[in-house]
């Protein structure tokens, strides 16, 4: 599998890269197997997502490995995803 391939999106161009990384070591599945899952599900799947917020938890290393949250919100919202407050104001621990 080739290590990055540009995938296209109804009118958007998405580069997607490490398409060999083992993301699920227990079943075996690397990340090409789990975009090309997403895609075959979509139809699906995107009707019961549209309208609801969305957390980025990222795995860099793997289901088996530290993980962190995507606080980025540039970076989440640059390919189609609608941005919006949700009222929630940040707080700092005393």
């Amino acid at each position: 599998m080739p290590q990055k391939a540009d995938l296209i999106v109804e009118d958007r161009k998405i580069q997607v890269s490490n398409l060999d990384k083992v993301l699920y070591p227990k079943a075996g599945f690397a990340k090409g197997q789990v975009i090309d899952y997403y895609i075959r599900i979509a139809p699906v799947l995107l009707p019961h997502l549209k309208d609801r917020p969305l957390t980025m938890k990222r795995y860099p290393d793997g289901v088996d490995g530290e993980f962190f949250y995507e606080k980025n919100v540039r970076r989440i919202g640059r390919n189609g995803c609608r941005r919006q407050k949700c009222g929630v104001k940040a707080t700092s621990a005393p």
